[in-house]
């Protein structure tokens, strides 16, 4: 059985769709697959180290698959793979959950300058002398 992953439609609908990469899986590394499949890396943000979730975007060739893109939503431990089928679709969707990518990154910011303690320090020289 065929694994399924979700669609978002140019007309903003999700709905589920046969993984473009299920025919490469025998290759057993995801990036061989996505190339094997005609896609590439068309863009990613923010770098993975730097946030807890992070978004990876990969094109299909103008002739080549169906759907035109594949988004990785990544942690440091784990992926999940959706597409969109076009470009109004990718918008969208970056729409939506670019936000939440966002947020991550400023709550790990936060976090690491309070644990430099950067936070109060810059309050105490707020607060002056």
């Amino acid at each position: 059985m065929d694994k399924h992953l979700w669609l978002l439609t140019t007309e903003g609908e999700w709905r589920q769709t046969q993984d473009p990469l299920a025919a490469h899986r025998h290759l057993e590394d995801w990036n061989a697959e996505v190339k094997a499949a005609g896609y590439v890396l068309w863009t990613s943000f923010p770098q993975q180290d730097t946030t807890p979730v992070a978004l990876e975007v990969y094109r299909g060739e103008e002739a080549g698959p169906a759907p035109l893109f594949l988004v990785n939503v990544s942690t440091s431990s784990f992926y999940e793979t959706v597409c969109a089928e076009s470009v109004p679709a990718l918008m969208e969707l970056l729409a939506r959950w670019t936000p939440v990518v966002q947020g991550a990154a400023v709550g790990r910011l936060a976090g690491q300058l309070e644990d430099e303690h950067v936070i109060r320090s810059a309050a105490r020289r707020l607060s002056g002398p």
